[in-house]
């Protein structure tokens, strides 16, 4: 009998506690369900474009765009590219006396990528002294191409 009583009042207590909730206000429910729904338009061709962080942010190599200079003559312009596609760069390069030539280059971390005679080389930041040329030793903003070979500094 008092197992039975135990069942019969874990069941009721539920009910019991249930009829203890506050009522929901259907009342305010009908009021809102009597006025449309508000629809915003945002297919404005004159509203501003939402900025995008991501896309916005700046790479680190942006900052290597203008002339960096060799030795002799040579040297090495980096352009934002034609398309204006974020990472990509056009690039100038006389890295002999007898050869300029342009290329294509990508953003690939903290370098940009480019292939010149069938090679993928990469464009990364140094010092002077990792030029290989002695003009340059002394310089501390530069960007090497080949280590110990190959280099331009501003």
């Amino acid at each position: 009998m008092a197992m039975l009583r135990a069942i019969v009042m874990s069941l009721a207590l539920p009910a019991l506690l249930a009829g203890c909730a506050k009522s929901a206000d259907n009342q305010a429910a009908a009021n809102n369900s009597a006025q449309p729904p508000v629809i915003e338009n945002v297919d404005d061709a004159d509203s501003a474009p939402v900025p995008n962080a991501a896309a916005d942010a700046r790479l680190p190599t942006d900052d290597w765009v203008g002339r960096w200079t060799g030795p002799e003559g040579l040297f090495l312009d980096i352009q934002p590219a034609p398309d204006g596609q974020r990472g990509h760069y056009a690039l100038t390069n006389k890295d002999n006396l007898d050869r300029q030539g342009d290329y294509q280059g990508v953003a690939d971390g903290t370098t940009i990528r480019f292939v010149r005679d069938g090679k993928d080389l990469a464009i990364r930041p140094g010092k002077g002294a990792d030029t290989g040329f002695k003009y340059l030793t002394d310089k501390q903003d530069c960007l090497i191409v080949v280590p110990g070979q190959e280099g331009y500094c501003r």
